[in-house]
């Protein structure tokens, strides 16, 4: 590579790792790389399967002419290239299907180099730098530079491919988040509240157990003000939890569980998550609106409701004056109309319904 390019190099790869972060990515690394070239334009192409494109990304040129191409996408016969191999489209394709070449020659993209990398998920990774037809072929010295960004392109794709489904993740638990009827709080290291769910906002309005202060999290009582104090300062071991108590001035408490967050989880602080219910609201959860919710006979709502309360299947049924057999037979429709299998399971469910109710 000749020494122009290789003063070149640590500029794109510069714009190559920090592009990953940007929406669209890459765009400052792609603008590097046709000056580098010499080309009139670089793309980025990261599909699915062989047409399915996800992202198109080719800074400088009329997004009309994008949209064009992903729309003629499937004619385009530069694709499927030896992984890995740098390649130019003439040495390349031997047949250009009617309706590509028009395009071609509609945009004046005459000259193509470009390089397929595959990932372990199948998402492909394709890279193309082009030239106008009125300038002169790519030579050898092109050919070197997208081949010496090779290995990095291959790093930058697979960290595209975690940051992306990190993110998917993030998505997925913050929806989830959002919905539990347990009150949800995401805390910053100094008990800044970064996140909280509905239920858990509906608390802090409330202000009998925690309250929000100059945005930090709050318990009203002494004991809960100094848990809180030493879950922050010594939270849970990676992978493990904390069970405790936040009691109210009252004497009631709510029940809650504290899981530390991996750093990478976030990048605006976010240190602990704390998941309160409180056990006692599964006695506001009547038969009637158990027979509502999920479609249960009275029996069977009768049934849920005791062992919500954590009595065993066996007093359930002294209690409810029925044969174990029968309310074993209630217990099975019941795990069938809920959708779950076990009994802790099922207890779980019936208590974040009467946490919501």
């Amino acid at each position: 590579m000749a020494d122009t390019d290789a003063s070149a190099l640590p500029n794109l790869l510069l714009g190559l790792y920090g592009g990953l972060t940007r929406d669209p990515p890459w765009e400052g690394f792609l603008e590097d790389l046709a000056a580098a070239a010499q080309a009139s334009f670089a793309t980025l192409i990261i599909a699915t399967g062989r047409t399915g494109i996800d992202a198109l990304v080719t800074p400088g040129v009329d997004p009309v002419r994008a949209g064009e191409y992903e729309s003629l996408s499937d004619a385009d016969p530069f694709v499927d290239l030896p992984e890995g191999q740098v390649m130019s489209y003439q040495d390349f394709v031997s047949h250009v299907p009617s309706r590509f070449k028009d395009w071609m020659d509609s945009t004046g993209s005459a000259q193509i180099l470009g390089v397929d990398l595959q990932a372990p998920s199948g998402a492909s990774f394709r890279l193309r730098i082009t030239r106008y037809q009125n300038l002169p072929d790519f030579s050898e010295r092109e050919s070197a530079l997208i081949a010496s960004l090779v290995p990095h392109l291959r790093v930058a794709l697979e960290l595209h491919a975690r940051l992306t489904t990190t993110q998917a993740e993030r998505q997925i638990f913050s929806s989830a988040m959002a919905g539990l009827a347990v009150a949800t709080l995401v805390l910053g290291r100094d008990g800044r509240i970064m996140r909280r769910n509905a239920t858990a906002e509906r608390l802090l309005r409330e202000g009998i157990v925690i309250m929000e202060r100059q945005g930090r999290l709050e318990p009203q009582a002494g004991a809960g003000v100094t848990m809180l104090a030493r879950l922050l300062a010594s939270p849970p071991p990676p992978g493990e939890e904390t069970a405790f108590d936040m009691a109210a001035p009252d004497g009631s408490s709510l029940r809650g569980r504290a899981l530390s967050l991996p750093i990478s989880a976030y990048g605006d602080g976010a240190f602990i998550a704390l998941f309160l219910s409180d056990p006692n609201r599964s006695d506001r959860l009547d038969p009637a609106t158990l027979r509502h919710r999920f479609q249960l006979t009275p029996a069977e709502a009768a049934l849920a409701v005791q062992l919500a309360r954590g009595i065993s299947l066996i007093d359930a049924s002294q209690r409810l004056d029925i044969a174990h057999n029968t309310a074993r037979a209630h217990l099975r429709a019941i795990f069938a109309k809920t959708g779950t299998h076990r009994q802790a399971e099922l207890v779980h469910m019936i208590r974040t319904a009467a946490a919501s109710a």
